[in-house]
């Protein structure tokens, strides 16, 4: 094996490392503000964040980071139930995908996204409330939930609004695989670099 091909792969493993380690720091501010913000019904920094993630992490951490955050969250708060932790997990996915799909779109579109999602995040938790307590939950749960997915929407939208861009700004060049003088040394074919892998191909 040449000196280039294992030099490219610890540069692959630790561009793995960062974004893992930068992953559960972003799990970490995800938890520290809700919990900040636990005493002001559904006044939340949750989706404008899990919208910046969406825009700057690969796809597969994305998954684990909200994976993660739900269960830390049921975790703490002591609510893991069919009626609340399924829901919760499908929402926060969903909104995870909707912050992939829009977020080289204008934003127009993106606020628009994060304004219906303070209505869809209600809606999702239902049928699962339906299965438990019955068909005739439907219209009392749209009704009380209301008022709370009304605050969600707004709040989604200034927030989103306000920090949607700085924050993608901001965090994308920690998640960006970024040139390092290794990297330069290593496209530089100068002979004594020839003569070391055509040496180490012969053994």
């Amino acid at each position: 094996m040449s000196t280039s091909s294992n030099l490219r792969r610890s540069d692959t493993h630790k561009v793995s490392l960062r974004h893992l380690i930068l992953t559960g720091m972003l799990l970490a501010v995800l938890i520290a503000q809700e919990q900040l913000l636990i005493f002001l019904p559904n006044i939340q920094l949750t989706v404008v964040l899990i919208m910046v993630y969406a825009a700057i992490l690969p796809g597969y951490l994305l998954v684990f980071l909200v994976l993660g955050y739900v269960l830390l969250d049921n975790l703490i708060m002591g609510s893991f139930s069919l009626i609340y932790t399924p829901p919760m997990l499908l929402a926060w996915l969903m909104l995870a995908l909707i912050g992939r799909l829009v977020r080289d779109r204008s934003m127009i579109v993106i606020l628009l996204a994060a304004l219906l999602f303070g209505f869809l995040y209600g809606w999702v938790f239902i049928p699962f409330n339906m299965i438990v307590y019955g068909l005739n939950v439907f219209w009392p749960y749209l009704a009380s939930d209301l008022p709370f997915e009304i605050v969600m929407a707004v709040n989604n939208y200034f927030t989103v609004l306000l920090l949607y861009r700085p924050l993608t700004a901001l965090l994308r060049p920690f998640a960006t695989s970024q040139p390092t003088l290794l990297d330069s040394t290593e496209i530089v074919d100068t002979p004594r670099n020839a003569r070391a892998e055509s040496l180490e191909e012969h053994d």
